[in-house]
């Protein structure tokens, strides 16, 4: 009778046993998700995500969500103490609030266990993507802002190409010939183009005049001052002058879009936005030329952004989410994405890729701009950023004084920031 139910047991268990590694291999692969806003990377991401599904086929499977930059943050806001979020994530300066909200995972436990080299990346980069001495998030890539310029404009209207080393006065005074020849011609293109956001344009004007748009130490913002007042008033001069495309049309236009379509002489732009200009008709007539930005009173420097893979807190599968960030910050993901000029690597020995990677305008002018940038000021709250950004956006509208515009901005702006260190 034992005999008979031992053997029963037996083969009870084997049936049980058999059961569930057929349950467990009727699950497939673990599905994990991805969530970025550019649609300009994305494609090339997605070849990336392709080789990681390879590597893993039958243990893991990624797919990429592509939410546009206009809903992305609010999306990730209502993911606030849910589990909405995908598993892993694009993250920049804006990482400390995600991190007191719970939204993002610590990597550190994850980095020890595979003894991950950090020095591969920029170290600069490394440190932005740290809070509270832990890591939250791999670096991806940087970011730099620098001038392209139609040649076709300037021979068309006989005028010198800027120069590296030029200032606002070089810039003012070539604007000014080629408004005074297009005018003169009946021509309709603009000297100046620049996108209304703050990265591509003011926060490195208010910069390099003196001031800053936050400081350091994340407590205070300067745009009240007179330097800062300055800077923007500068800007809605160009603009007074017609040396710049006027507000009305850059608020329903992107710059960069004037500027490939033959509309603007100069343009203030990203290095996120290079594959658009060297993939452009322009750029592919050779007729894009690249320089640093004009010195202002102070600088030329350019701010100096860039974008990191994080793990969602409320991830159900960390390791797996783990094994993709770090593939996607490899040298060889990193390397895959500079041959194709989405993004200046953080991975060291992936950068000379991204210099090589474009033949119609000059990577290296891009990679030249990243050494003199200065960090995206931020302090990972909007609130304060709100006020700011409002009020240099009416202030370059020209519907109301700069001066008085900054100061109210900056005063509503510096209450929210006392708020948030007391």
């Amino acid at each position: 009778m034992i005999k008979k139910l031992f053997a029963f047991a037996l083969v009870s268990l084997l049936a049980f046993t058999l059961t569930a590694c057929s349950t467990n291999t009727a699950k497939g692969p673990v599905n994990i998700s991805l969530t970025l806003w550019d649609e300009v990377q994305a494609p090339i991401i997605q070849k990336n995500i392709d080789r990681f599904n390879t590597l893993n086929e039958g243990k893991i499977k990624a797919t990429i969500e592509l939410v546009p930059w206009s809903n992305y943050w609010q999306k990730l806001d209502a993911s606030l103490g849910s589990a909405a979020s995908a598993d892993v994530m694009w993250m920049n300066v804006y990482l400390p609030k995600y991190v007191d909200g719970k939204v993002v995972k610590a990597l550190d436990e994850f980095i020890k266990k595979d003894k991950l080299d950090l020095t591969q990346y920029v170290t600069a980069r490394v440190d932005a993507f740290k809070y509270k001495n832990q890591q939250y998030s791999l670096p991806k890539g940087l970011d730099a802002v620098f001038v392209a310029y139609n040649k076709e404009i300037f021979d068309k209207y006989s005028v010198e190409y800027p120069k590296e080393g030029w200032s606002w006065d070089d810039m003012r005074a070539a604007a000014t010939k080629l408004r005074d020849a297009i005018a003169a011609k009946s021509g309709k293109e603009y000297p100046i183009a620049m996108e209304l956001d703050g990265q591509p344009s003011y926060i490195n004007f208010i910069q390099q005049n003196g001031s800053a748009y936050l400081s350091a130490d994340g407590k205070t913002t300067n745009i009240g001052d007179a330097k800062a007042i300055d800077a923007i008033q500068q800007v809605v001069n160009l603009m007074s002058d017609k040396l710049m495309a006027p507000y009305t049309v850059l608020s329903e236009t992107k710059g960069t879009d004037m500027f490939v379509s033959g509309q603007a002489g100069i343009v203030f732009i990203g290095s996120w936005k290079a594959s658009v200009l060297n993939e452009s008709s322009l750029g592919k007539a050779g007729k894009i030329g690249l320089v640093q930005m004009p010195k202002m009173a102070s600088s030329n420097t350019s701010v100096l952004g860039g974008l990191g893979y994080a793990m969602s807190a409320n991830t159900k599968n960390p390791n797996e989410a783990w094994a993709l960030i770090k593939f996607l910050t490899s040298e060889e993901s990193e390397t895959f994405e500079a041959k194709n000029g989405i993004d200046f690597p953080a991975n060291i020995k992936a950068q000379a890729e991204y210099v090589k990677s474009f033949p119609n305008i000059s990577g290296q002018v891009i990679a030249n701009a990243t050494l003199t940038g200065f960090p995206y000021p931020s302090n990972g709250n909007f609130e304060w950023t709100t006020f700011v950004d409002d009020a240099i956006t009416l202030a370059l509208s020209g519907k109301a004084p700069v001066a008085e515009t900054l100061k109210a901005g900056a005063v509503k702006a510096q209450e929210v920031l006392d708020k948030l260190n007391k």
